[in-house]
């Protein structure tokens, strides 16, 4: 599975409607959860769904499905029931079902950015790269689409695992424009230092490690990454501020352990 695969596929339901919104009981015979206090059919199935995916999440698959099934059985065309059906599907490696779900989904509708986003997620798990950029773009397309920094994120980070030098150049610039929707974004500032180190352009990777730098303030791996930039690119004053960072705050880390050795060669 990609590394950003899990974060990458989003789901609108919340798993506090159970907290708020729904009571459960198990029946003598049973594991089965009832649900109860549920008033229109679509908010049932939500209630079903946030069971459903908090299921999932403790590896529980068996209860998962039913509450997912019970929700489709409550609102068959709503587009949540269906991506989340399918992101079932696929945890537990039914690729085709899981393929058929999403595709069901962004039929019903294809102005649905998360349906678009979610599967253009999978799609780049299948190593279909250039189908799963299609749905991705698509979703940044819609005009009311809100998410559009994390699925230009998604699109860079797939095309970047992908490998496939034909994306490097895209790469970069997907993820500029998801950090132009949301500049506090690790995943796409560490990604474009490793870009730019890759093509020897330091000052720009520099720049990255920089901002990284000020939403990582405690991962001494960005420190010393920072620090061995400002060292070759001469900025001294810079370079001689994150080592203290690092001696200070980070003494036994790996990061002030290989700082302390190449200072006293």
């Amino acid at each position: 599975m990609l590394k950003w695969f899990k974060q990458a596929f989003i789901i609108t339901i919340s798993a506090a409607l159970i907290a708020g919104c729904v009571s459960q009981k198990t029946y003598v015979g049973s594991d089965k959860p009832v649900v109860e206090k549920q008033s229109t059919p679509v908010e049932a199935a939500k209630n079903r769904i946030a069971l459903g995916l908090t299921y999932l999440k403790k590896g529980n698959a068996a209860q998962a499905k039913f509450n997912l099934d019970k929700a489709l059985g409550f609102a068959p065309d709503l587009p949540e029931a269906h991506y989340s059906l399918a992101y079932y599907y696929q945890v537990v490696g039914e690729i085709e079902k899981a393929d058929a779900a999403y595709k069901r989904v962004v039929s019903l509708d294809r102005k649905n950015g998360d349906a678009l986003n979610n599967y253009g997620a999978f799609l780049c798990q299948q190593g279909k790269y250039q189908q799963a950029k299609e749905h991705f773009l698509q979703a940044v397309a819609i005009d009311s689409y809100i998410r559009v920094a994390q699925t230009y994120e998604n699109l860079g980070l797939c095309l970047y695992d992908s490998g496939e030098e034909k994306y490097r150049d895209e790469v970069e610039k997907y993820l500029i424009s998801a950090l132009g929707y949301n500049a506090r974004l690790p995943k796409s500032l560490s990604t474009l230092v490793e870009l730019n180190l890759a093509n020897n352009n330091l000052q720009a990777a520099y720049g990255y490690v920089k901002k990284l730098e000020l939403l990582q303030q405690n991962n001494p791996a960005t420190i010393y990454r920072a620090y061995q930039l400002a060292e070759q690119l001469g900025d001294h004053k810079g370079a001689s501020s994150y080592a203290r960072r690092l001696f200070i705050d980070f003494p036994k880390s790996p990061q002030t352990q290989q700082l302390r050795q190449a200072l006293t060669q």
